[in-house]
């Protein structure tokens, strides 16, 4: 008996000096706001091109499909979530690049200052539709410049980074 005692008595000090506070720093320590919004959309709409896609931004090694990602052109609109898409001239699929849809949205967290991007692929080829599709967390934002990433902050593995294509 006066084992277990001592088993509980040193497990629950262990958990004390270990475990994590519900005040501890989240990954991205950022919060958003709804005015924040404005240097996305520019108060109307704001174009943005993608100038990465990284499977490790910390590294600076680029997806393999970061080509076909690199030449679309998005448009943010004031009041609205969806994200018009421009598509480039190069297919993720080896095919017409006309023949690939893309779609894209970002959501807004209010709460939690949160900011998630969106993008979905898709093209039909031999009668079969392939689609890829993730989603991101906005870690960096300024006027000319966005990063949705997953990892931690400054440990950025997965990443789209935008640059804005007007002002």
């Amino acid at each position: 008996m006066k084992t277990l005692k001592n088993v509980l008595v040193i497990s629950a000090l262990f958990f004390s000096f270990f475990s994590c506070s519900l005040e501890d720093e989240s990954f991205f320590q950022v919060k958003y706001t709804i005015e924040d919004l404005v240097k996305i959309d520019a108060g109307d709409s704001k174009s943005w091109s993608i100038q990465g896609y990284y499977s490790n931004y910390n590294q600076g090694v680029m997806k393999e499909d970061s080509p076909c990602y690199a030449d679309d052109i998005f448009t943010f609109q004031k009041g609205s979530t969806e994200i018009t898409v421009i598509p480039g001239e190069v297919s993720c699929y080896m095919g017409d690049s006309k023949e690939e849809i893309t779609t894209a949205s970002y959501e807004f967290y209010e709460e939690e200052g949160l900011v998630f991007l969106s993008i979905s692929k898709a093209v039909q080829v031999n009668g079969v539709t392939k689609n890829t599709f993730f989603s991101l967390q906005l870690v960096e934002l300024s006027n000319d410049h966005m990063i949705f990433a997953s990892g931690e902050k400054g440990n950025y593995e997965v990443a789209i980074v935008l640059r804005a294509s007007n002002n």
